[in-house]
């Protein structure tokens, strides 16, 4: 019987799917080219590129603490529109209680959202689109494990919006990954579709909504499971209905916890103290100052 109308299949059988989907080649090399732009207080800001995959590479900034030794690793991914110059003071801040910090320019960047906007309109795009944008964190993560100031057994992720979204299937398809800050994110790419795409209705509706459903969030944060998940949602978000966020939250996996503000989708100062104090606790970072 199909699928689509026997109901959704087991966990086992879903996760197999995303891990199928997901699926990369370790052993492509990641070409990292890196030059230093400038230090703070001897934190060390490098300009960085790498390869994801064949003609796909990606932008970043790698945030290395002074000293020697062995640090937590955090991967951040901006909002749309955002770039990975939006979480680069935090990433600092982290650095003095020893985080080395990669910040990924993804594709809906502000330069390049209204080109990225476009080629996501056409589902199928949309899902090869952020396939690939999961697989190009793997590698980020593949690039902070290998390095030797890493501890790749202490590696955090934290995702704002559309980086929220990519933050939720990273987390079912990923395992080295301790911990997880999803900000202002919803249960599907089908609701950023319908907030940004307005003559998206009907039939042509139905059918994004179809082929989008294997890799939404909501199809893969139940697997996220041992890593730990904070979600931080914003009571007065004028793009993500409250109801949507509870959703991606209760179809994640244990353990996990959630933190409302009086804010809007951005959220606010608070919630970036809370998230940085969750993951100092999270990832063993030295006390804050």
């Amino acid at each position: 019987m199909n699928d689509m109308l026997s109901g959704p299949p087991p966990p086992e059988r879903s996760l197999e799917r995303l891990q199928v989907l997901f699926d990369y080649d370790p052993e492509f090399p990641l070409d990292i080219e890196e030059t230093l732009l400038e230090e703070r207080d001897g934190i060390a800001i490098h300009d960085l590129r790498y390869s994801a995959a064949p003609k796909r590479r990606f932008a970043a900034y790698l945030v290395v603490p002074p000293g020697a030794g062995r640090f937590a690793g955090v991967i951040y991914v901006h909002p749309a529109p955002g770039s990975r110059d939006t979480f680069l003071d935090e990433a600092v801040t982290l650095a003095r209680r020893g985080a080395v910090s990669l910040l990924v320019d993804a594709p809906w960047t502000e330069k390049a959202v209204a080109t990225w906007g476009k080629t996501v309109t056409n589902p199928e795009h949309a899902m090869r689109e952020h396939i690939l944008t999961v697989i190009g964190l793997r590698r980020g993560i593949d690039l902070l494990a290998a390095r030797s100031d890493v501890d790749a057994n202490r590696i955090g992720y934290v995702g704002h919006s559309f980086g929220a979204l990519i933050g939720g299937v990273l987390a079912g398809v990923e395992r080295r990954v301790r911990a997880y800050v999803l900000m202002a994110g919803t249960r599907s790419f089908t609701d950023v579709a319908v907030l940004n795409l307005p003559d998206l209705a009907g039939e042509a509706l139905a059918t994004y909504r179809r082929t989008l459903v294997p890799i939404d969030p909501e199809s893969a944060v139940g697997h996220a499971a041992p890593a730990a998940l904070l979600f931080q949602f914003g009571l007065r978000d004028d793009f993500f209905p409250r109801e949507k966020s509870l959703e991606l939250f209760e179809a994640a996996s244990e353990p996990k916890s959630v933190q409302w503000y009086d804010a809007g989708h951005y959220l606010s100062d608070e919630a970036r103290e809370d998230r940085m104090a969750w993951l100092g606790a999270e990832l063993f970072l030295r006390p804050a100052r």
